[in-house]
């Protein structure tokens, strides 16, 4: 018989089901028969840690400043080019891509992520940090 914990259960309302670790792939693909096990796994309890909203905001704000003024930011150049076709042509992903890599938002999403993962240390026992590489 599963515990069920209630304080967990609660902290997943809303929240989109790829923080889940694609729970719809994974459920009609038959990978999770028992979702009191699955989310009982180490790797999900990122998800009940205070923050990860506020951390998920954060994220989405970085996305959207540009490098410099006048620039466009990572998020306007994404949703042009979907708005545009929702078929995206490598060469524009691979653009994005080298957007990305040079920006400004990388190494801050980065600095965010390890500061996250600090934070939450000791619940997040299992998740690398920089200082462990």
């Amino acid at each position: 018989k599963s515990e069920l914990k209630t304080d967990n259960i609660c902290q997943l309302h809303g929240l989109h089901q790829q923080y889940m670790n694609c729970l719809e792939q994974r459920f009609d693909g038959g990978l999770i028969t028992n979702f009191f096990e699955y989310f009982n796994e180490p790797w999900s309890l990122v998800l009940y840690t205070t923050g990860l909203r506020s951390y998920g905001r954060k994220i989405r704000e970085l996305f959207g400043q540009p490098n410099q003024p006048g620039e466009e930011s990572i998020s306007d150049k994404v949703c042009q080019i979907v708005d545009e076709d929702l078929a995206i042509e490598e060469k524009t992903k691979q653009a994005l891509l080298e957007d990305y890599a040079n920006s400004l938002a990388k190494r801050a999403i980065e600095n965010r992520f390890f500061s996250y993962l600090s934070y939450n240390r000791y619940h997040l026992p299992h998740y690398a940090t920089r200082n462990m590489a």
